[in-house]
């Protein structure tokens, strides 16, 4: 009986079909993401940089519909004795985290480090594929 199943298994998947339909050139892209310090400090609620925390946290989507991200992992980093950052590509989203290395920061402290971290350049580079 098992014999079977497999013998007719093995007919259906050898008899499946498939048909392919070009729909576009997928070209690959280098994005800029700019102004990161601005957009990222403006995505966080006011409410929660009242106190000190652990780490604060920011979010920004750099890809459009249509697009694929292949950046993956980190594009942020920094740290030394003082601050702790970390930005990472993740599914067309650009997680960043900042705070002072060590304990509670305040907002203002932290928003020091996020501005260290990326010193002069203010922007970040990402690949994706999108359709020509």
């Amino acid at each position: 009986m098992k014999l079977f199943f497999v013998v007719a298994s093995l007919l259906l998947a050898f008899s499946a079909q498939a048909n392919d339909r070009k729909v576009g050139n997928v070209i690959a892209v280098e994005r800029t993401i700019s102004n990161v310090y601005n957009s990222c400090i403006s995505t966080i609620d006011e409410a929660d940089t009242v106190k000190p925390k652990t780490f604060f946290s920011c979010a920004i989507k750099f890809t459009q519909d249509g697009e694929l991200p292949v950046t993956k992992g980190r594009v942020l980093n920094l740290r030394d004795n003082r601050c702790l950052v970390e930005g990472e590509s993740v599914n067309g989203m650009l997680f960043i985290t900042f705070s002072a290395a060590k304990g509670l920061t305040p907002f203002e402290v932290a928003k020091g480090c996020l501005q260290k971290s990326l010193g002069s350049r203010d922007s970040v580079k990402v690949v994706l594929y999108t359709l020509e």
